[in-house]
């Protein structure tokens, strides 16, 4: 799929979302990045290498926590940005991107979380204009 991506206010980046999680997972050795639909299939992840996570898992669950920041964003008569949990080891940021897509942020539990939503709050929206990366 393509994405804009905001870098900074003089720059703008066009991208796929498989570069764009590349580029994340690298610039904030991040664990995981993944663009997921909102049922729950991955679009584009990128892992680091020897790290053992199940990318399906993640999105099929991390969906759940997009519903509930759904859910209570609709309470507050807001727009959600993002959902951070922080377990033992690690860092899950979820913020949605579209009406039909969320970008899914793994990190190490030492991860800096201001550098991760600073980096997620850059990416600006992704235009409607949506399309594959991967050629059908």
């Amino acid at each position: 799929m393509r994405a804009e991506a905001i870098g900074t206010e003089e720059q703008e980046l066009d991208v796929t979302f498989s570069e764009l999680v590349q580029k994340l997972q690298k610039d904030y050795g991040l664990e995981a990045a993944l663009v997921v639909t909102t049922d729950g299939l991955v679009v584009d992840a990128a892992t680091a290498s020897g790290t053992e996570i199940d990318a399906e898992a993640i999105a099929a669950n991390a969906v759940s926590g997009l519903l509930m920041l759904e859910a209570l964003g609709q309470e507050f008569a807001s727009t959600p940005r993002q959902a951070i949990i922080e377990f033992d080891r690690h860092l899950v940021l979820v913020a949605p991107l579209d009406q039909d897509t969320a970008l899914v942020l793994v990190a190490a539990g030492s991860a800096n979380l201001g550098r991760l939503r600073l980096a997620v709050r850059r990416l600006g929206t992704l235009t409607s204009e949506a399309t594959p990366s991967v050629s059908a």
